[in-house]
């Protein structure tokens, strides 16, 4: 399976809009980057992760960092604008905290409302007029390449995001964001003494491992890791007071590699060794 890299299409920045009617059809694939596909005319057949969208005029795909993709197009009228944004764009000075925050929650939504038809939204009337005007102003932004493109770009983009967040979002629960974090510590109180790594916690929830660990310190005020070791050592601190477990035996229950890196968090945390805190 071929999988489509970031340097491939993005070497001056962090993103790339381009309008395309030239292939009839493309094989499955994946790639480093997400994907926003704009349907401009006639009709396409596009499969994502395995869940097929028959698309025409107004309709906006969404495709995820490592999602696979395929798509086929039996109408040689057809035309899309695509936008591909890079994981290094959380770094770009051109986009706000807002214009990341919308992706993270883009990225999300499907995890959030568990619904089989994610993937594609729809525009008719006066917002695919809206929505088409955004599309062909970043086009011009990206091609013409005038002063400050880049901050313009990013104002645009930031525009076409929210709008289909709003989209997206109508009659969601506002607290479901809220409701996935959530769900998500549930998961790591649940797997305390599982090994729970940055790439595999970041898969359940945004994929991208770089937007995760953003959204997740910006909602925490703490890395995953520091988040991880306070939980750890939280559920430490129960099981001396309430059992009889060695600190051994404690150590390997709530998720350390080994005595000495526990001792070494513990002391940290607490400024005294384990079996002192049990003593008192």
């Amino acid at each position: 399976m071929k999988i489509y890299t970031t340097d491939e299409f993005m070497t001056h920045s962090n993103v790339h809009v381009f309008k395309s009617r030239h292939f009839d059809e493309e094989p499955l694939h994946k790639h480093e980057f997400i994907e926003i596909v704009y349907i401009l005319s006639g009709k396409m057949s596009q499969v994502i992760d395995g869940q097929r969208y028959e698309v025409s005029h107004g309709d906006v795909l969404f495709m995820n960092y490592g999602c696979t993709h395929s798509f086929k197009s039996d109408n040689s009228n057809y035309s899309y604008v695509n936008i591909l944004l890079s994981a290094d764009i959380v770094e770009d000075s051109a986009y706000s905290k807002s214009n990341i925050f919308s992706i993270v929650s883009l990225s999300a939504f499907n995890e959030m409302c568990g619904d089989a038809n994610f993937g594609r939204i729809s525009f008719f009337g006066k917002e695919r007029k809206e929505i088409e005007e955004l599309v062909f102003a970043m086009l011009r932004e990206y091609d013409n390449k005038d002063t400050s493109w880049d901050i313009v770009l990013g104002n645009y983009l930031n525009t076409f995001i929210i709008k289909l967040l709003r989209k997206m979002q109508t009659g969601i629960d506002p607290n479901e964001i809220d409701g996935m974090w959530r769900s998500l510590s549930e998961y790591i109180d649940l797997n305390i003494d599982s090994k729970l790594t940055l790439p595999d916690l970041a898969e359940k929830c945004f994929y991208n491992p770089s937007y995760f660990s953003r959204a997740f310190k910006e909602k925490f005020g703490m890395t995953l890791t520091e988040y991880i070791t306070r939980k750890r050592l939280d559920r430490a601190i129960e099981l001396l007071s309430d059992t009889d477990l060695t600190v051994s035996e404690i150590s390997t229950k709530v998720g350390f590699s080994d005595r000495t890196s526990f001792y070494h968090a513990f002391s940290r945390y607490l400024n005294t060794t384990p079996m002192y805190y049990r003593q008192k």
